[in-house]
């Protein structure tokens, strides 16, 4: 009976060590890419197009880069959006269509909350 429960207490330390790793890692993974998304919407909105298109080809392979390893851990429907939002957004910098670019940030601001939101350590993420 000791044993059992050693174990299962070991088993139980074991998934919440890896829930919260699996936190920290996304996590970061957002507040990254939506520090990225917050200067290239304030380099737009300053009129700096040059900086606002380099920011967003640096978010695209910033979230490019945590994609792969950011599937093990959360939807992908979830990761694709976002990562679909993030191109148009830049298709739409690249038109020079100031409201559809701020309206696409937007969506990816969503996205990137929702990722948080879905992955965060509640009760009622669990099942």
């Amino acid at each position: 009976m000791k044993r059992t429960l050693i174990l299962t207490l070991a088993v139980l330390a074991c998934a919440l060590a890896l829930c919260a790793v699996s936190l920290v890692c996304i996590d970061r993974a957002v507040d990254g890419a939506e520090r990225l998304q917050s200067l290239a919407v304030l380099a737009a909105q300053q009129g700096d197009a040059a900086r606002a298109k380099a920011l967003m080809v640096q978010l695209a392979g910033f979230w490019e880069d945590r994609a792969g390893w950011m599937e093990m851990l959360a939807s992908h429907d979830a990761l694709h959006d976002v990562g679909a939002a993030i191109a148009e957004a830049q298709i739409c910098l690249e038109c020079e269509d100031h409201d559809d670019f701020l309206r696409m940030m937007s969506q990816v601001d969503m996205g990137l909350s929702h990722l948080r939101d879905e992955q965060a350590l509640r009760l009622s993420n669990l099942y």
